[in-house]
């Protein structure tokens, strides 16, 4: 939801993992507008449901589980903040870029064996185990004629004192928007890592149907 004062608040629909950010514009720095963003996370409801997806009572056996039922999830918090910059425009090219830190709150009684060790979820828990979390990331999105846009972006998430230090995710996609309103993107997610188990990296296809009002 966009508010008068150029700033912007956004909840989570997935209601079982509440989070709300808000983002708000900051002084231009040379030919880059400039904004900072903050984010908090309560994630224990979701990974708790995680130990028994099938709605069984938490905490009991289920062979769907992607976390262990024998592992206590505390409740827990984290805060996460960004600065961003944009620079340009979509016929000539948009360039953004970002950097933040995240900081896990009460994850001190969760078990490090807990984890999942799956790509894309893996670095986003990560804060909880490890207490601390750094992103740095950017993309490009430029017109190519008409409706037709593509967009190119990466993350890298930095996770010191953990099992898994690192990972990094890439898109590619080729844009059709209709309008303000309404677009669709399609083409491909390349991601790799380093797990408690070992570095492994994988190539997903995307499509995103992205609507507004």
């Amino acid at each position: 939801m966009g508010l008068n004062n150029g700033s912007e608040i956004s909840v989570n629909k997935f209601l079982l993992l509440p989070n709300v950010s808000y983002k708000t514009e900051l002084p231009r720095f040379n030919n880059w507008e400039m904004a900072y963003g903050i984010q908090v996370a309560y994630p224990t409801i979701a990974m708790r449901w995680l130990q028994s997806p099938l709605g069984m009572k938490l905490g009991e056996p289920d062979m769907f589980a992607l976390i262990s039922p024998e592992f206590t999830i505390p409740q827990m918090l984290s805060v996460y903040g960004e600065i961003m910059g944009t620079k340009g425009t979509p016929l000539e090219g948009l360039l953004s870029i970002n950097g933040g830190l995240g900081i896990g709150l009460n994850g001190k009684g969760l078990a490090q064996r807990a984890t999942i060790d799956l790509p894309i979820i893996y670095p986003r828990l990560s804060v909880y185990y490890n207490g601390l979390l750094i992103k740095v990331g950017s993309d490009y999105f430029r017109q190519l004629k008409g409706r037709w846009f593509y967009m190119i972006d990466y993350d890298m998430f930095f996770m010191p004192g953990g099992d898994g230090r690192f990972a990094f995710e890439h898109k590619g996609l080729l844009v059709w928007s209709k309008n303000e309103k309404f677009r669709i993107l399609l083409g491909y997610k390349l991601v790799a890592g380093e797990y408690p188990y070992g570095s492994q990296a994988h190539i997903f296809p995307a499509v995103d149907f992205q609507f507004g009002w």
